[in-house]
C-alpha cells in the first residue's frame, strides 16, 4: 500500500537521509533494499515513519493546499489523473490525493494502479525510443562513410580534370603555333582539340557526382535532425521513467513567494499606509518563509503594533499555537507554510478565543501587509490597549 507514496513522493537522497537519521543504516543497502525496508516501517508509527510524514508535508504543502478546495472522492481522482495528463507535480498531487481524507479504499486502490501502469507505459515508450535511436545512428554512419567515398572520388576526379585541361591546354597552344608554320601540323591540331572535347565529358561527370553529394548531404542533414529529435526524447521519457519507477529526484518547490526583499520597509504605495493603525494590538503570525520574518515584525511594529510568531509545527510544539492565540488581538496564517494539523488547529483556537484570524496564501511582505488591513479594519478586533 505505501510502495507508491514513498517510491514517488520521497526522492532516494531524501530517503537515505531520513533513514541515517533514524536508525538505519542505508549506506549498506541499495537503493531499492532500502525502499523496501522503509515501505515496511510504514505500516506502523515510528520516530522515522513521523520524520518522513513531516517532511512530506513540508515537500508538498502547495499541493496540499490545493486540493483543501477539492471535495470527494471523485473529484480527487479527477484532480489526480488531470496531474498525470499534463505531467505536473505528479509527486505532489499523489501525496495530496492519497492524504486526503475524502480518498477512500477503492480511490487509493485506483490510483495505485494508475502508477503501476505508469511506469510499465514509460518503461516501454522509452525502449523503443533508443532501439529506433540506434538503428538511425547506424544509417547515418553508414551514409557519412558513402558520403567520405564520394568526396574523395570528386577529389580524385577534379584533379585530373584540373591536370588534363593544363596539359590538353598547353597542347593546344603547341599544335595553332605549329600549324601556323607547316600545314601538316594540322592533323595534330585536330586531334588535339579532340581530346580537348573529353574534357567537356570530365566536366559532365563532375557535375553529376556534385549533384550525388548535395543530394547524399541533404540526406545526412534530415537524419541528423531526426536522431536529435529521438534523443530529445529519449531524455524526457527517461525522466518520466525514473518518476513513475520511484526515482524522481527533482521535484517542484513548496509554495512561491513573492519576490520582496526579507528586510523591505513600507514605501509609498504600501497598503497600510493611511488605513488603520494598530494601536499597540499584538498580532500573532503563524508560519511565513524564515527570510521574511524580520520584514513581518517590521511592519506590525511601525505601525504601532506588537508581533509574535509560531512556526506552524516545523519545529516549535503545536500545543502552543493555543497559548499564542490567547496572547494576540489578531493571527495572520501563512496557509502555504504549515502543516493540516496546525491549520486546522489555529481555525478551532480563534473559533473558541474570538479572535479574528486572516488567512493568506502567499508568504510575501505586500500580502502580509494587506492582512494587516484587513486586521485593522476587522469588526471583531478588540479595542487599543
Amino acid at each position: 500500500m505505501f510502495c507508491p507514496l514513498v517510491g514517488t513522493c520521497l526522492a532516494v537522497a531524501e530517503m537515505r537521509r531520513l533513514a541515517e537519521q533514524h536508525g538505519l543504516e542505508p549506506a549498506a543497502l541499495s537503493d531499492y533494499e532500502l525502499h523496501v525496508q522503509v515501505v515496511a516501517a510504514c505500516s506502523s508509527r515510528t520516530p522515522l515513519t513521523e520524520a518522513i510524514q513531516r517532511h512530506l508535508e513540508r515537500r508538498h504543502a502547495a499541493a496540499v493546499s490545493r486540493s483543501l478546495k477539492v471535495r470527494g472522492e471523485a473529484a480527487i481522482l479527477e484532480q489526480w489523473r488531470m496531474a498525470c495528463a499534463r505531467g505536473e507535480d505528479i509527486p505532489g498531487t499523489l501525496w495530496a490525493s492519497l492524504t486526503h481524507a475524502d480518498l477512500g479504499e477503492e480511490g487509493w486502490r485506483q490510483i495505485e494502479g494508475d502508477v503501476h501502469m505508469l511506469s510499465h507505459q514509460v518503461g516501454a515508450s522509452v525502449r523503443a525510443d533508443l532501439h529506433q535511436l540506434a538503428k538511425l545512428r547506424q544509417e547515418r554512419q553508414q551514409l557519412e562513410e558513402g558520403n567520405a567515398v564520394l568526396r574523395h572520388e570528386l577529389l580524385q576526379v577534379q584533379r585530373q580534370m584540373a591536370s588534363g585541361m593544363a596539359s590538353l591546354h598547353k597542347r593546344l597552344l603547341d599544335a595553332e603555333t605549329r600549324a601556323s608554320l607547316v600545314s601538316y601540323r594540322e592533323a595534330e591540331l585536330t586531334e588535339a582539340r579532340r581530346q580537348a572535347g573529353g574534357a567537356a565529358a570530365l566536366s559532365e561527370q563532375v557535375r553529376t557526382l556534385t549533384q550525388q553529394v548535395a543530394r547524399l548531404e541533404s540526406r545526412n542533414q534530415s537524419y541528423s535532425e531526426r536522431v536529435a529529435r529521438l534523443e530529445r526524447s529519449v531524455v524526457t521519457k527517461a525522466q518520466e521513467l525514473q518518476a513513475a519507477e520511484a526515482a524522481l529526484e527533482s521535484l517542484l518547490g513548496v509554495c512561491d513567494a513573492d519576490s520582496a526583499p526579507p528586510h523591505a520597509g513600507c514605501h509609498r504605495s504600501c497598503p497600510m499606509e493611511g488605513e488603520g493603525q494598530l494601536a499597540g494590538r499584538c498580532v500573532l503570525c503563524i508560519g511565513g518563509r524564515t527570510n521574511m520574518i524580520d520584514g513581518y515584525r517590521r511592519l506590525v511594529e511601525t505601525h504601532g503594533g506588537r508581533f509574535l510568531h509560531h512556526d506552524g509545527g516545523l519545529e516549535e510544539s503545536l500545543h502552543r499555537i493555543d497559548t499564542a492565540v490567547a496572547t494576540a488581538d489578531a493571527v495572520v496564517c501563512q496557509t502555504g507554510c504549515i502543516s493540516h494539523a496546525a491549520y486546522w488547529r489555529l481555525k478551532d483556537a480563534c473559533k473558541k478565543l474570538g479572535k479574528p484570524c486572516v488567512f493568506l496564501k502567499s508568504p510575501g511582505v505586500t500580502s502580509f501587509a494587506r492582512g494587516l488591513v484587513n486586521l485593522a479594519n476587522h469588526p471583531e478586533l478588540p479595542p487599543p490597549h
